[in-house]
């Protein structure tokens, strides 16, 4: 296994732009519920859980205190932590669904759960005197030691707020404040996101390798599938590879279902956009692969055009400019290159990170924030398809990290189409 399990960093996530965003909000805190936003603010991750679940974690965060959060786990998770350390010192529990309703509460309940060597960390003691009944009661408790039982308080679920019933909190959307902050990386962050995009490299460039005419479209997904498992990734149902591919001369631009097949004959534009985790982080993207050849005639003429534009929208990825600018700056390329349709290519962008968004959807002045703006250290990538039948449609996904001095591409193989070695 190229990519296997790591303890990551005590603290990965960016606490003060957090604390900055809560600001720019009014809000005198924020309570995360969410898998992925309970994950970057603390580092746990639990096994077994499923996203539409009960949500059997939570991390609350003072604006005025934010260097004592609190993070409220389910008994039988509190052994994780022991394995994947976390900043968060205050660490509490609940009884949860294990424990037996036909006995009554036992004072040690949570040692059930406990192997002995930890029984003496001060974290865990500390969860073992803040053991609650429900996640409902620690929570609340939470919330008054940290100064929360009033004021202004951000739920990234809303209905969990709801459900606390704390008459004096006024109970606010905390989806675009957690944005904010993931919007832009840490250094750890972005270790782990160019460490995602090694994997699904290596994965896309090994699955080209183990083509052989005949096979079929299930068949090469399923190459890669395993080849990602084999490395230590994760992929997720129905697939992790993106883009239809329609046959037949047909031009349109379609996502795939799973469902459809064909040969995945020579001479084919197969596009990567491959999507998967590790460590929780996302990586995204891919480019052309010519099927057993290259890019020819009018075909290698978009390659190259696009290449170009590629290199024009990189230089040009920097902090202050705006989305607009680079779709504008991309397509001034093929327009000066001359190449047909100019108007037609898709050029887009969206953030990455533990989703593939990681952009507030609203800024602090209640704006759409649709032509955003790029950021120091955001990851970003960058979309250019130059849409064709299955001769011709040339496809880039590369993911780039923003700096001063321009986009990096966190990729290594270069903005030309793919060619088996």
């Amino acid at each position: 296994m190229a990519y296997p399990p790591q303890p990551l960093p005590e603290q990965f996530c960016n606490l003060g732009r957090l604390v900055d965003s809560l600001a720019a909000r009014d809000l005198d805190g924020i309570v995360v519920t969410s898998p992925y936003n309970t994950f970057y603010l603390s580092g746990f991750k639990g096994i077994a859980h499923k996203s539409d679940e009960p949500r059997p974690y939570a991390v609350i965060l003072s604006r005025h205190q934010p260097d004592h959060p609190v993070l409220v786990v389910a008994d039988y998770y509190v052994s994780s932590l022991l394995d994947q350390p976390t900043w968060i010192k205050d660490v509490r529990s609940f009884r949860a669904v294990m424990l037996p309703l036909d006995l009554p509460p036992g004072e040690c309940d949570l040692d059930r759960f406990l192997p002995q060597p930890g029984l003496n960390i001060d974290w865990v003691k500390n969860a073992r005197g803040h053991y609650a009944d429900t996640i409902g009661a620690a929570c609340r408790q939470a919330l008054a030691d940290l100064g929360l039982a009033s004021g202004r308080v951000a739920f990234d679920d809303l209905r969990f707020g709801h459900l606390l019933a704390m008459d004096s909190v006024t109970i606010t959307d905390g989806y675009d404040p957690m944005m904010y902050a993931r919007c832009v990386k840490t250094p750890a962050e972005i270790e782990l996101l160019r460490r995602a995009t090694r994997l699904n490299e290596q994965a896309i460039c090994t699955t080209i390798g183990q083509w052989q005419r005949g096979m079929t479209w299930r068949e090469f997904n399923h190459a890669y599938h395993r080849t990602v498992i084999d490395l230590g990734g994760f992929v997720r149902d129905p697939g992790a590879m993106v883009w239809g591919h329609p046959c037949g001369g047909d031009r349109a631009v379609t996502l795939q279902t799973a469902l459809e097949d064909f040969v995945v004959e020579p001479g084919l534009h197969i596009m990567f956009d491959c999507h998967g985790t590790l460590d929780l982080y996302c990586w995204d993207g891919g480019k052309t692969w010519v099927v057993d050849g290259e890019a020819a005639g009018d075909a290698r003429r978009y390659a190259e055009a696009t290449a170009e534009a590629s290199a024009a929208v990189l230089e040009a990825m920097r902090p202050g400019v705006r989305i607009s600018e680079l779709q504008r700056i991309g397509r001034s390329v093929y327009s000066k290159v001359g190449v047909p349709d100019a108007d037609a290519v898709l050029i887009f962008f969206h953030g990455l990170g533990l989703s593939h968004m990681d952009l507030e959807q609203y800024t602090s002045d209640g704006e759409p924030n649709v032509d955003w703006r790029l950021e120091d250290n955001m990851v970003v990538p960058l979309h250019i398809l130059y849409p064709g039948d299955e001769h011709h449609r040339i496809w880039l996904e590369e993911v780039i990290r923003v700096t001063p001095d321009g986009g990096e591409a966190l990729f290594d193989w270069g903005l030309d189409p793919l060619i088996a070695t």
